[in-house]
């Protein structure tokens, strides 16, 4: 991967763009096939109960329906690795909105009043909604059944006859004697709030089964291979026989990782004899049925000495995963040890508890833990340095991970860009220079980890007139990763980029891949891809040698075309090498790569330990400066800047364009977005009117820097940066508001009245 690049380090137009540009680009909810049905769900009002009869009679004597489905119809499970939500509720609901029984219509409005007739008796049950509360001994047992649960034991460790299905637990060093050696302590409790991911497009996905027994699926998920694996389990079918297709996807951020949609519309598919079933969720369903980002609660106390240096931590880390796991044991193991922050502690106790409530599901989200756990280290570092009278980015300096040095989990991670970030972040914010009369400013170092082990695969295929097909199933949903899959193969195989073409996300064609998440797919699926092109390339330069006559060693390939290096005018175009010839040893040209990180190692779910638990870190610094009305409370944002280590920036327009959407999510859910809920555990702002996001008009200027500390194993050297953006702005802009003003805000969104009641000019929030 050395030498001069043609491709990677520019900024091509997007492959895609005039698709999108043109309206030509097609989303599921586009999709129309022949004799198709339309599908709707009747749902929970109930937050906890048993159900003790299902009427269907009513639905049924609708004009034009032609299938009617409850829970006894497909008792199946699903989720990875807790295998505890059914496709339909069967015996009992757990949250309002929980899916109860579902219809297939000739049309939408016959499915929809059939669904309305549907009648359920109900035996309530005490819910309970607070994590907290549904710790406790006593607390109504959502999952009673639990243990005879499909799950992973390797993964998490549950709470016998709890709530609690997974306690997570970190153990590092000596904690006691960490304590007794600090100079100062300092306690903090910082809280999360629950909100809706915001994707321009609802979840939508067609289903069908089809005589030879393949069930296809064309849905609007971000990790087809992984849907297709949870389907094919749960039915208890190979997984060759489920395709997943995923067409253009109007936003993602972790909602459409996963089954969510899929489970209704399979349940009638399984039952319409063939027909194929379009179910389109409306946007109340998003909110209340389909998953949020969930609350969480984090205490910490953190021992230091005089000088700055942290020397241990201890820390408990309450999530809120709903009424079932989804990935919840992974976000509370993730999560919960990112608590340390990016930063040298020698002994630390976590422990992290992933709590069934009674509420909408809790579903990825674009940081995975990290957005959550960043407010609460990065607040509290703030709160330290003051304490400690020292400068922010001083202390953070002296702290900050560096080669060599070992994480909480026991891990030496590679290629450490914690401390350019920050430098680079400081001298954009001039830090050493006084700030504005009335203004705040903060900046906050993070560290985010991506899945591991994960594996991805790729196909090339040279095309009869030379040009390549790329497979793999790396899903676009906005980030750009079409364009750059492209770049990175026309790179390794030497060719044009216009001449390689990406054809993505069809379990059927393009091989597996773990999922489009974690900022995974440039590292992993990059790799995968270098190494086909790789292949090709190879293919190609034993071709062009038997057509030029020139030993390989003689040869260069580039531009689409093989030249000898000794006399340019001799060459052969791709082109020409793409046939198959008569009397030639060569057959088509077909490049084949995969790659897993080397050495990633499974958690020890009783220390947290785990000698390498991730391919790759992102790292991130990111600066805010703010003014506050003590009249109103209202924030003025007027400038973030966002420094990010790229590893090598493979696409800079592209990088930038993730540092400011990511960077703008962070703004939004660090001021206005709040899931609501009422006593009953039902969604009270399920709609854009009455849920706030930040809109432009909210959005200061974003400053991207790009840093590049080469990873040895990242393709061309590159990390990821999808989630990096989004962590950090929420502790920046609380430790940015207490510069401004000399008050600390802990718990998410800093609205306006929460600053008024930290100023004593409202009274304390009711409970």
């Amino acid at each position: 991967m050395s030498g001069p690049l043609n491709v990677i380090g520019r900024s091509p137009q997007q492959v895609d763009a005039l698709e999108k540009v043109l309206g030509r680009a097609t989303f599921a909810a586009d999709i129309s096939l022949p004799r198709m049905l339309h599908g709707a769900v009747a749902r929970s009002p109930l937050a906890h109960a048993t159900i003790r009869n299902i009427d269907l009679s009513a639905a049924l004597r609708v004009k034009g329906v032609r299938a009617v489905v409850c829970g006894r119809d497909v008792p199946y499970r699903y989720n990875l690795p807790l295998r505890d939500q059914p496709f339909l509720a069967i015996d009992r609901v757990r949250y309002v909105g929980e899916p109860v029984a579902a219809v297939a219509a000739e049309d939408l409005d016959a499915a929809r009043e059939a669904a309305s007739l549907i009648r359920v008796e109900y035996e309530e049950l005490p819910a309970v909604l607070d994590p907290a509360q549904a710790m406790l001994s006593g607390a109504p047992l959502l999952h009673p059944e639990f243990n005879k649960y499909w799950r992973d034991e390797k993964l998490f460790d549950p709470i016998p006859n709890s709530n609690v299905l997974s306690h997570f637990k970190l153990r590092k060093g000596d904690v006691e004697a960490g304590f007794a050696e600090a100079d100062e302590i300092f306690e903090g409790t910082y809280t999360s709030q629950a909100f809706n991911h915001g994707a321009i497009e609802p979840h939508a996905v067609v289903a069908q089964v089809e005589l030879a027994g393949q069930m296809t699926l064309w849905s609007c998920q971000q990790s087809p291979w992984f849907a297709a694996d949870d389907l094919a389990i749960a039915l208890g079918w190979p997984v060759h026989r489920i395709r997943v297709v995923t067409p253009f996807i109007g936003g993602g951020f972790g909602a459409k990782h996963g089954l969510k949609a899929e489970p209704p519309a399979v349940a009638l598919a399984l039952k319409t004899g063939g027909r194929p079933v379009k179910l389109v969720m409306s946007r109340e369903e998003v909110f209340t049925a389909l998953g949020v980002r969930g609350a969480v609660t984090v205490k910490l106390r953190t021992g230091v000495k005089r000088d700055g240096r942290l020397v241990a931590r201890t820390a408990e880390v309450i999530w809120d995963t709903g009424a079932y796991a989804d990935v919840g044991p992974l976000l509370c193991r993730n999560g919960s040890y990112s608590s340390t922050g990016p930063y040298r502690i020698p002994n630390q106790s976590i422990d992290g508890y992933c709590v069934y409530t009674n509420k909408v599901v809790t579903s990825a989200f674009r940081s995975y833990g990290t957005m959550e756990m960043s407010f609460a280290y990065e607040s509290h570092m703030d709160e330290i340095a003051r304490g400690l009278q020292m400068d922010p980015v001083q202390i953070r300096r002296q702290n900050l991970l560096q080669d060599g040095d070992e994480t909480a989990t026991g891990e030496t991670p590679k290629a450490v860009g914690l401390v350019p970030t920050l430098t680079a972040c400081a001298s954009a914010m001039e830090w050493d220079k006084p700030k504005a009369p009335g203004r705040g400013r903060a900046i906050v170092s993070t560290a985010k980890s991506s899945v591991a082990p994960s594996g991805s695969s790729s196909f090339i295929q040279m095309n009869d007139d030379g040009t390549l097909n790329v497979m793999c199933s790396t899903t676009e949903m906005g980030q750009g990763s079409r364009t750059v899959m492209t770049q990175l193969a026309a790179e390794a195989a030497g060719a044009r980029f216009e001449d390689v073409h990406l054809i993505a996300s069809d379990t059927a064609v393009t091989p597996p891949d773990r999922s489009t998440s974690s900022s995974r797919s440039t590292f992993n699926m990059g790799n995968a891809i270098v190494r086909a092109a790789g292949d090709a390339r190879e293919q190609i330069l034993d071709k062009a040698s038997e057509l030029l006559e020139e030993p390989r060693e003689n040869l260069d390939v580039r531009d689409s075309a093989v030249f000898v290096r000794k006399d340019s005018n001799r060459f052969c175009s791709f082109a020409q090498l793409a046939g198959v010839r008569p009397g030639s040893n060569f057959g088509p040209i077909v490049g084949r790569g995969s790659f897993v990180p080397a050495d990633t190692t499974a958690f020890n779910v009783k220390t947290g330990e785990g000698r390498r638990i991730t391919a790759f870190w992102l790292y991130s610094c990111q600066g805010v400066e703010l003014e506050v009305d003590p009249d109103t409370g209202k924030i003025t944002l007027h400038r973030v800047v966002s420094a990010h280590d790229t590893g090598r920036t493979l696409n800079p327009v592209a990088c930038e364009g993730q540092i400011e959407g990511g960077a703008a999510i962070g703004c939004s859910t660090a001021l206005f977005e709040d899931l609501v809920l009422d006593r009953d555990g039902k969604v009270l702002n399920p709609n854009f009117l009455d849920y706030r996001m930040a809109t432009s008009c909210d959005i200061p200027p974003i400053e991207s820097i790009l840093i590049e500390v080469p990873h040895p194993e990242g393709p061309y050297g590159a990390k990821g940066i999808g989630e990096g953006p989004t962590t950090g702005i929420a502790a920046a802009i609380a430790n940015a508001v207490e510069d401004a003003i000399g008050v600390r805000i802990t718990d998410l969104p800093i609205t306006p009245e929460k600053i008024l009641r930290a100023l004593g000019k409202l009274p304390p929030a009711t409970p």
